[in-house]
């Protein structure tokens, strides 16, 4: 079993990969990483399955409720870390406000 995967994109796809990668200060490597770990863990084999406005409005609603939640930095930081060597923990819930 290979310890990577090479995969190649159409220019325009490419492209487009580089742009996101560098206004995220990635490496066009390190967003594709990011992006399907994203995509594994949300389970994106079915789109239908995908969260949707219910549940968006759902979860902000429980936040308005309980004041539980994650600050956006800790969960971009954790993004971030997806892929690399120095992953970090999943950031936890706690009282916000």
């Amino acid at each position: 079993m290979a310890d990577t995967l090479t995969v190649s994109l159409p220019g325009p796809l490419a492209d487009e990969v580089r742009a996101a990668a560098e206004a995220r200060r990635l490496t066009p490597e390190e967003y594709v990483r990011q992006q399907l770990a994203w995509d594994i863990a949300l389970g994106a084999d079915n789109a239908e399955d995908q969260p949707g406005v219910e549940e968006d409005q759902a979860a902000f609603d429980d936040f308005q409720r309980t004041g539980m939640g994650v600050p956006w930095e800790e969960v971009r930081d954790w993004m971030k870390s997806w892929g690399t060597a120095n992953e970090l923990p999943r950031p936890q819930p706690r009282k916000l406000r």
